[in-house]
């Protein structure tokens, strides 16, 4: 007898899914390997795509009038020619396709908890979010089932761009990083006095960071988190006694502490 869980693993497998499977593959390998070629190389992705988001608005129109208006013309083009028949209206999206601009959307959240940003994750929700219509659209016109052969529910028309929005109120309306660090300090507060407790303080994942440059110092415990920042080191200390009287650290409150290294340039 086939189990629920067999059928939905087996409905995983099916061609549609390789997207999101590819995006979950990347998001999982971007935050295990924080140091690695991949995370670099999607840092350039997240910080061209912050830029391109902080910009004014006039800047922003000009630039979606210039490059955006042509590239869509340009990608209508190319699915024409690779589908080789009249477009079609494009059927109601899938779970595959949300599920797409779900993982784009933790990505950035994700990228945005962290001090300092982690511009890895962000690159991974930018290329996603920009990325997924593109595929999607192109994916509608491949496929053999006619505007009628979609999904059912009108939901699914709105699921998306709710999705988005959501995503943008919160990074925009609450402070992403100081949540995420209320959430940990517990569990980073008993790390930092276990460590204190046998002088020693080892890199390790802890309350989903993954610490590294750890260090006992002034009567405390330092720490970097892993992939946070572009040019420099981001990272908290912990000092039950305060703060030294030399280093530059931003109380957090409860012996807790944020600081930034020196330019890794």
């Amino acid at each position: 007898m086939i189990t629920n869980g067999a059928v939905a693993l087996r409905g995983l497998k099916a061609p549609g899914y390789r997207g999101p499977l590819v995006v979950a593959a990347v998001l999982t390998a971007v935050v295990a390997l924080p140091d690695g070629v991949l995370h670099h190389g999607l840092s350039l992705a997240g910080a061209l795509g912050e830029f391109f988001v902080t910009m004014p608005l006039e800047v922003t129109s000009l630039l979606m009038l210039t490059w955006g208006f042509p590239l869509l013309l340009v990608a209508v083009v190319v699915v024409g020619a690779v589908v080789s028949r009249p477009l079609t209206r494009p059927r109601r999206p899938g779970t595959s396709a949300l599920l797409g601009i779900a993982l784009g959307c933790a990505a950035v959240v994700l990228g945005l908890s962290v001090p300092g940003q982690d511009y890895g994750l962000i690159g991974v929700g930018a290329l996603t979010l920009g990325g997924l219509p593109f595929a999607w659209l192109l994916w509608q016109q491949q496929s053999a089932a006619g505007p009628d052969g979609g999904p059912a529910g009108r939901w699914r028309w709105v699921a998306a761009p709710l999705l988005v929005a959501a995503t943008a109120l919160t990074v925009t309306q609450y402070d992403l990083v100081d949540a995420r660090l209320a959430l940990a300090r517990p569990a980073l507060t008993d790390w930092a006095e276990h460590a204190l407790a046998i002088g020693e303080a080892r890199p390790e994942w802890v309350a989903g960071y993954r610490l590294t440059e750890t260090e006992l110092t002034d009567s405390g415990v330092k720490f970097a988190v892993a992939g946070s920042g572009m040019f420099a080191h981001h990272g908290y200390a912990y000092f039950p006694s305060g703060a030294p009287a030399h280093g530059y650290y931003t109380p957090l409150g409860n012996d807790w502490y944020a600081w930034s290294g020196p330019d890794r340039s």
